[in-house]
Order: structure tokens, then sequence, then C-alpha cells
């Protein structure tokens, strides 16, 4: 017997009772659809969450931290629990750089505010009240994942003299003549549109940079200057958008190597003796594919620094991840399941209908391989049709909460939507894949039976009918 003869006949045999035969689908909808929606969350809390760490940090990266600064985060990788610590100095940036998929390395020198006073103005009038110092490599400061609001960054020839600041940071001056409220300016807008201007300008300022002489202290309880050798005068010439981490909103950034000689003249000025050699306060290490993360983040740890990354971070909520995806994924197993048994019992029932049938094709001669493959086939076709169905249900359904239930459903999982406010995610694998399935679940289903069928005695089955 033909393929094509046995396909007519199952369609026949699947129209004839029609009835019976739209129910059995509807289970297969039911339970196809169920799988296909409840993965494409998961789906789609994978890519929201990835989309959120991506706004955190780089996802490739690797951070080092120094325990003596003042952003120092215990990795939860790390079991080494020394005392000695080792340097995190231009020593260690060569060895990292040494790693294998490691795309580059960028160092980050912080100056605490309490070792300088910064201020602009004629005699010093604007005083900055706090503020984040930070020296970095400008070279490669596009690769820190800051943004540049206004003006550009400083090149090889003015990084020495210039300074980056943050978005809000020029409203952090005072002016010291006034008293009060008067002495402040915050950022707010105006009505048309504009904001309030700070006492400075934000790019062009000459700002200074003065080194905090600890013995000579004021009435107010700040510091008295150096002198001309300890201060340093630098132009601003960039502000940074707002970042994900608030990192650049009260930040300044001058150069590295500024940086290391403010802290050495802070220890030369006030005889710090057996001041600590100079550490760098943060090291980042961008991996060349996110795959090389946790590799290059045991080599860091086993040498006994103290590193996290957002690969980290993504693989511990990726956990809590597959637990919900698995309970929603046994959850559309029950549906699938009842779908089987109820192809199941039609495929039974079918073969008690036309026993008369199957014994009539065995007189004839039909092979028995014939006839098992027919009900395969039937059964196959019904887990076919409802794999159809319940994928175009399927696509309607994620539209519907895409477009509506966005908000809603972000809330429920807590980790907001993916690109395009997108909490269901249906790929063209994922339809596939439901096909394949609820057809091998009809297969699966009908095997009994048409094993059953092939076993009625032909002579029987005619005596019977």
């Amino acid at each position: 017997m033909k393929i094509s003869d046995m396909l007519i006949i199952c369609l026949r045999n699947l129209w004839r009772r029609k009835g019976r035969t739209m129910l059995t689908v509807v289970g297969v909808v039911i339970g196809s659809c169920a799988v296909i929606v409840m993965i494409s969350l998961g789906l789609g809390m994978n890519v929201a969450m990835d989309n959120m760490l991506s706004s955190w940090g780089d996802l490739t990266s690797v951070t080092i931290y120094n325990g003596d600064s003042g952003y120092y985060m215990e990795s939860s990788s790390s079991n080494n629990k020394s005392t000695d610590k080792p340097l995190l100095d231009d020593a260690a940036i060569e060895l990292f750089k040494s790693f294998d998929n490691v795309d580059c390395v960028i160092p980050r020198m912080e100056v605490p505010s309490d070792k300088v006073t910064v201020a602009s103005g004629r005699n010093d009038r604007y005083k900055l009240s706090w503020a984040q110092i930070y020296g970095v490599d400008f070279s490669l400061f596009d690769k820190m994942g800051y943004e540049v609001d206004q003006g550009a960054l400083p090149n090889e020839n003015t990084k020495s003299t210039a300074m980056v600041i943050g978005c809000e940071l020029a409203y952090r001056f005072t002016d010291t003549k006034k008293h009060g409220q008067a002495a402040y300016t915050q950022k707010q807008q105006l009505a048309d549109g504009s904001y309030t201007k700070p006492f400075i300008d934000e790019i062009g300022s000459d700002i200074k940079i003065a080194i905090n002489n600890t013995k000579k202290q004021n009435e107010d309880g700040s510091y008295q200057y150096g002198g001309r050798g300890y201060e340093h005068k630098l132009v601003s010439v960039a502000t940074l958008k707002q970042d994900a981490m608030w990192e650049t909103q009260n930040s300044v950034f001058i150069d590295i190597d500024l940086a290391k000689q403010i802290l050495e003249d802070y220890n030369r000025l006030n005889s710090v003796k057996r001041a600590k050699a100079l550490e760098y306060s943060q090291v980042k290490i961008l991996c060349k594919d996110i795959n090389s993360v946790e590799e290059v983040q045991n080599l860091v740890t086993e040498l006994g620094y103290n590193a996290t990354s957002m690969a980290q971070i993504r693989k511990e909520m990726q956990g809590s991840l597959g637990v919900i995806q698995l309970i929603l994924g046994g959850l559309a197993a029950i549906s699938l399941l009842v779908a089987a048994i109820s192809i199941t019992n039609t495929m039974i029932m079918s073969i008690y209908e036309r026993t008369r049938e199957i014994g009539i094709m065995k007189v004839l001669g039909c092979f028995i391989g014939n006839i098992r493959l027919t009900f395969l086939m039937e059964a196959g076709l019904i887990g076919l049709f409802g794999g159809i169905i319940g994928t175009l249900i399927s696509f309607v359904i994620s539209i519907i909460m895409n477009s509506f239930a966005g908000s809603v459903f972000s809330d429920m999982l807590g980790i907001g939507t993916a690109e395009g406010g997108q909490v269901s995610i249906i790929p063209l694998w994922l339809v596939l894949l439901a096909l394949a399935f609820s057809t091998i679940i009809g297969l699966i289903s009908g095997y009994y039976p048409a094993n059953r069928a092939v076993k009625i005695s032909a002579l029987e089955a005619i005596k019977n009918e």
C-alpha cells in the first residue's frame, strides 16, 4: 500500500468522525499552546535579565576590587581568607593582561575626597562640597561604558590638564561668600524647559585640585592647601551622561598618572610614614566573550584578589529562573499528558468501530506494518493538527501579552521586560520543536492502539461484524 493511499485513508477516517477528532485535537491544542507560551515566557525572562544586567555593566567584564577602597565587594566565588592580600598594582595589571581570552585591562585609581580640595573661581570662591575623584586612562574611556554628554574627551596632549565631570557635579559647588540656602544651587527644570545654572560652567571652567595639609586646619574644619607645589590647575572639557550604576553623577575623572602624583604628593606633604604602596582601587578586565568570564574570574580569585562579574550574577539569576521555567514547563506538560491520554482513548475507540475494516484489510493481504502505520499516521496527524493550531493561538496570545500585559507580567516577574517591551518571545526553533513534539506525542499515544489493531484476527473481526 502506498503512503499516499494510507494518508488518504487516515484523513477520510478522521473526517468521518470529525466531532470526536476535533475534541481530541482541542486537547493537543491546549497542551501545545501551554508549552509554547510557558517556554516563550521563560525566554522573555532570560532576555529581560540579560538586558537588565547589561544596563548595570558589561556582561563580559570581571571587576577586581581593592579591599582598602570604598567600593570593596567580596566575590562569592573566592575562598581566599588570607590577610596577605596581593597588591593591585602595575605588576598585577601586566599579569592580568597575560591571561588567555582577555581583551583589555582597565585600571582605576581613587583619590579620597578628604585628601584634596576642589575649587574654582577667583580666589577659590566656589568649592566642591564632595565628589568621587577617579584617575583613569582616557584612551580606554570608551570601554568603561560611560557616554559623553557635552564636550570631548581629552587627548594625549591635554589629558594632564583636563578633567571630565559627572552630569550633576557642577551643582555640588558651593559659594563661600554666601550663607544658608543661597550658598547652594540645585538642578531644577524651569518653565521653558531649561535648567537652573550652577555657579560654574560645566564646560571650560578652570578647576583647581589642591592637596590638603592636615597639619593646618581651619576654624570650619577644612584644611589649608599645601601651596603652589601642591596644586593642579585643570579645565573641565566634557560632561558625562548618567550611567545605570550612578557612578557618573557626582564624579570627577582625571588622568591616572595625575591621580598617582596627587596621592604621592599628599604622603610627602603630610609626612605620612610607612605609606602603603600605591594600589588601584578597581581594575576591570574585559574578556573576549561571555563564555570566558568564569574562567578569567576563577584565575583572578585563585591569585587572592576579590573579583565579581555580571556573568556570575547572571548565572545565579539563571538558576532561579530555571526553577520558575521548570515549574511552568511542568504545568504545561500536564496538559500534554492529558492530550496524550485523549489520543490513546480516541484511537482505541476507533479500533472497536473499525474491527470489520481491519479484518478486510488483512483478508485482502495488507501487510501488518501497513495496518500499524495507518493507525500511527492517524494519531500523528491528530498531534500535528493540534500543534499547528496551538502554535497559531500561541502567537496570538504572545502578541496580546506583549501589547497589553507587558507591564503587569514584568511586575509579577520582577525583572522588567525584554527589548521592545516583550515578555513573550517565540523563536522559529520553538515553533518547529512544538510541532515535532506534538506529532511525536501523537505517535507515542497511538502506538498501543496500533499494535492492538494488528493483533485482531481477520476471521474473528469479520465474524463479529
